[in-house]
């Protein structure tokens, strides 16, 4: 079951006086806010005026957030955009559809479900639960066999797989 919203950000506060709020992106690369037509804060939709993106940082000012009361109610929301409006390239994977992805070896042992993906340098790190035990490995492309995310099932190699999980009591 894929999500027809997709997170991209969240509201850290507002930044002026003229309703233009600060975002904390969660994407890994900010420029793609300024393709933005449309946002979804609460579940209502409101069209972008203005896009402001430094290295890290993003400003976003939205049609009907004029002034800094109005954008001080936005502080801590989600802003979401719709599935088909977040461009994904071929060879990349929204975290979203990562998430409850039952990880299998070949022979189908099952090694555990996606609960989280960190986020922390060269290579995206995996955070399995199985049972009451974490087991942690970096995404990297030697890893994989298969993926399928519609199912929600994703299946590593058991030696590749070895060599880099990490694994917590």
């Amino acid at each position: 079951m894929t999500q027809d919203k997709i997170t991209i950000g969240e509201v850290a506060r507002p930044h002026g006086v003229g309703g233009t709020l600060k975002i904390i992106p969660l994407t890994d690369d900010v420029r793609r806010f300024e393709k933005l037509k449309n946002v979804y804060v609460d579940g209502k939709e409101y069209a972008v005026s203005r896009v402001s993106v430094s290295q890290s940082d993003v400003f976003l000012t939205l049609a009907g957030v004029s002034d800094r009361n109005a954008a001080e109610a936005f502080r801590g929301k989600s802003v979401q955009v719709s599935r088909e409006n977040a461009a994904v390239a071929e060879d990349r994977v929204l975290i979203v559809d990562v998430l409850g992805c039952d990880v299998r070896f070949e022979d189908g042992e099952s090694v555990g479900k996606v609960s989280d993906v960190l986020q922390h340098g060269a290579a995206d790190v995996w955070v399995l639960e199985k049972g009451k035990k974490q087991i942690l490995f970096p995404a990297l492309k030697r890893v994989f066999v298969a993926e399928d995310y519609e199912n929600k099932i994703v299946v590593v190699s058991r030696d590749a797989f070895g060599e880099v999980a990490v694994y917590e009591d």
